[in-house]
């Protein structure tokens, strides 16, 4: 097991109160490919925030890597966030005044695992690995949707890093670039053994995932039980 969330309640303001979250608890095997689906504003995001330690939960605990979330400092999560995860945004993310190359290196940059002169050479690689390496000095206002997204997926995953978290990765694409960009993540997952939390509200996402959890108003509501 690579993430156990144990009862996970979120709460928004103060003064007019939002439960977003009421009590969820789930696992994720190592090695899993979860998908996360449910409507809009059902919560999906911020259970994904919250697993991930970009959010805090109001209670409840949340385990990764057998580390306990709520015993970090902000500072120690994004230590840990960095040697460890990878992140998928639906909108790519990518940074605009930076080529793609430059984009793929920016995990290694702030983890400094490797040295300056290898870190370029390992860009390259992802690019090339995920057939986008003849675009690799363009700038991202000048790639479609798909290859931007292959850009962020080699971001994610250059760091080695044991999960990765993707919210609606194929939620600004087309269908065939949906196809292709789960496909990819199929692949990824054979090859390096990558556990992958998806959020999506596509059926057909989902549907290539190993195990499916639906979500409606805050619990999950299928898939694995609340707490």
């Amino acid at each position: 097991m690579i993430v156990r969330a144990v009862k996970i309640r979120k709460i928004y303001g103060k003064k007019d109160p939002f439960e977003a979250l009421k009590g969820v608890s789930l696992e994720v095997d190592e090695g899993e490919i979860l998908a996360i689906l449910g409507p809009s504003g059902c919560g999906k995001t911020t259970l994904l925030n919250c697993l991930s330690g970009l959010d805090t939960p109001t209670d409840g605990e949340i385990f990764v890597l057998g580390k306990n979330l709520n015993n970090m400092s902000e500072e120690e999560k994004t230590k840990f966030r960095a040697e460890n995860m990878g992140f998928i945004f639906q909108f790519f993310n990518l940074i605009p005044v930076l080529t793609a190359v430059e984009n793929v290196e920016i995990p290694l940059l702030i983890s400094k695992k490797f040295p300056v002169n290898k870190i370029r050479k390992k860009a390259y690689e992802w690019l090339e690995r995920l057939h986008i390496g003849h675009r690799a000095k363009a700038y991202p206002n000048e790639m479609s949707g798909g290859e931007q997204q292959r850009v962020a997926i080699a971001r994610a995953l250059i760091n080695n890093p044991k999960i990765v978290w993707a919210d609606e990765p194929t939620g600004a694409l087309d269908t065939k670039n949906s196809e292709e960009i789960m496909n990819i993540i199929l692949e990824m997952n054979r090859e390096l053994g990558t556990t992958f939390v998806i959020v999506t509200h596509d059926p057909n996402v989902a549907q290539k995932a190993h195990r499916i959890i639906k979500m409606d108003s805050g619990l999950i509501i299928s898939g694995q039980k609340s707490g």
